[in-house]
C-alpha cells in the first residue's frame, strides 16, 4: 500500500510538473515573437484548455493536501486570471446614454443562409453600433475608361445601407486594388478613408487595413478595421483527418505552412503597429486578428491599447461559433476612450461570432482631436 501511495504521488508530482511547464511556455508565448520560437504560438492557443485542466488538479490537490503544489497552480492560474483581467463588472448603466459609441466587428461572409441580410440587420437593430468593421465580405470599385464608374456591396450588407443609412468604405482603383474583403460601415462622419492592403499581390485583398478618419461627439478619431493572416493555405483539419493524422508527412506539411503563416502574420503587425503609432488622435482598433490575447500577435497591437468588447470583464472566444474555444475578434481602443461593457452575442449567421463594444469619451479628453468643423461625409 505505501508503494501504490508512493507511485501515485510520484504520478501526481509528474503530471503538476508537466502541465506547470505547458503553461510557462504558452504563457511566454504573448513576449516572444514568432521568429524566434514560431511554436510557442501554437501552443498559446491552447492556453485556455491548460488552464482548464490546472483548475481540475487544483481541486485533487486540495484534496490530496499537497500545498506546495496547489500553491504553484494557484500561483499560473493567478497569473492568467491578470492577464485576462478578471476583475470586470457586467454591463454599465451608463452604455445606454446618448453620449456612448457602439462598436462591431463581425467576421460573416457570404453563405446559403436564407436571409442572410435580414438575420445581419436584426442584429444590428439589436445592438445599435454606429461603428461596423466587416471581413471576408466583398466590396468592388469597377473604373472603365468613358464609363461612369461602378461600386457593387455584397449582397448581405447591402439592407444595411439601404434600409438603416449605414455609409461603407470603397476602394480607389487609382491608389490600390478595385476590390476589398474588409469593409467599414458607419453612421459618423467621415472626414478620410482609405484601404490598405497588409500584404503584396492577391493576398493584399484579403489581409487589409481600412483607415477612417472619423468624428463622434465633436472629436476627431481613427478606426482601423483589420483582417490578419489565418493559420495559412492547409487547414489542419483537413489534412490530418480520415486518419491523415498518421502519417508525419501531414504534420510536416502543416507544421510548415503554419510556420509561414505566423511569420507573415507578424510582419503585417508590425506594419500596422507602425501606422498606429503614427497617429496623433484617438485610435479604435477592430477586427479579426486570427490571434488570441494569449500570443505576441494580440500583445504587440495591444501596446499602449485597452480592451474593449469584454463580457463582464473577460475576453469571452469568439471562435468557433457554435461552441466558441478561443477570442481571435478583437476591439482595443486609445486611453482617450472609457470602456463601459461589451458583448459576444451567439449570432448564428457565422462561424465567427461578432465582438460589440460600448465606449465614451474619457472626461479628461476634451481636447483629443477636434473635428473639423466642415467635416464632409463620404457617401459612396
Amino acid at each position: 500500500m505505501p508503494r501504490v501511495r508512493g507511485i501515485a504521488t510520484g504520478m501526481l508530482q509528474l503530471v503538476t510538473g508537466g502541465l506547470l511547464g505547458l503553461f510557462g511556455l504558452a504563457y511566454a508565448a504573448y513576449w516572444i515573437p514568432p521568429e524566434a520560437a514560431w511554436w510557442l504560438q501554437l501552443l498559446a492557443v491552447g492556453l485556455p484548455l491548460l488552464v482548464a485542466a490546472l483548475g481540475a488538479l487544483a481541486l485533487v490537490l486540495l484534496w490530496q493536501r499537497r500545498w506546495l503544489l496547489l500553491g504553484g497552480v494557484l500561483l499560473a492560474l493567478s497569473l492568467y486570471g491578470l492577464r485576462h483581467g478578471w476583475t470586470g463588472g457586467g454591463p454599465s448603466a451608463a452604455a445606454a446614454s446618448d453620449d456612448t459609441l457602439v462598436v462591431m466587428t463581425y467576421n460573416v461572409p457570404e453563405s446559403h443562409r436564407p436571409a442572410l441580410g435580414d438575420s445581419l440587420q436584426a442584429l444590428v437593430l439589436r445592438y445599435r453600433p454606429q461603428l461596423i468593421g466587416f471581413q471576408e465580405v466583398g466590396v468592388w470599385h469597377y473604373v472603365q475608361r468613358g464609363r461612369p464608374s461602378t461600386v457593387r456591396l455584397i449582397g448581405h450588407l447591402r439592407p444595411l445601407v439601404e434600409r438603416q443609412g449605414f455609409r461603407f468604405s470603397v476602394p480607389d482603383p487609382t491608389r490600390g486594388p478595385m476590390f476589398a474583403e474588409v469593409v467599414t460601415l458607419t453612421r459618423l462622419p467621415v472626414v478620410q478613408q482609405e484601404i490598405r492592403p497588409l500584404e503584396r499581390g492577391p493576398e493584399g485583398l484579403i489581409y487589409q487595413a481600412v483607415r477612417s478618419e472619423l468624428c463622434w461627439a465633436g472629436r476627431l478619431f481613427v478606426h482601423y478595421n483589420v483582417r490578419l493572416q489565418s493559420y495559412g493555405p492547409i487547414k489542419p483539419w483537413e489534412v490530418l483527418r480520415d486518419g491523415g493524422w498518421k502519417h508525419p508527412a501531414n504534420w510536416r506539411r502543416w507544421l510548415g505552412a503554419y510556420r509561414r503563416a505566423m511569420l507573415q502574420r507578424a510582419a503585417q503587425v508590425r506594419q500596422l503597429r507602425a501606422w498606429i503609432d503614427q497617429e496623433r488622435v484617438p485610435v479604435i482598433l477592430s477586427g479579426d486578428f486570427n490571434s488570441t490575447p494569449d500570443q505576441w500577435f494580440y500583445g504587440w497591437l495591444a501596446r499602449g491599447l485597452q480592451a474593449a468588447g469584454r463580457l463582464g470583464g473577460v475576453a469571452a472566444p469568439s471562435w468557433p461559433a457554435a461552441r466558441p474555444l478561443v477570442r481571435i475578434d478583437h476591439v482595443l481602443v486609445s486611453r482617450e476612450w472609457e470602456v463601459l461593457d461589451g458583448a459576444v452575442p451567439a449570432a448564428g449567421l457565422s462561424d465567427h461570432r461578432p465582438v460589440i463594444a460600448r465606449l465614451r469619451w474619457r472626461r479628461s479628453s476634451v481636447d483629443a482631436g477636434a473635428c473639423p468643423f466642415d467635416a464632409p461625409t463620404v457617401n459612396p
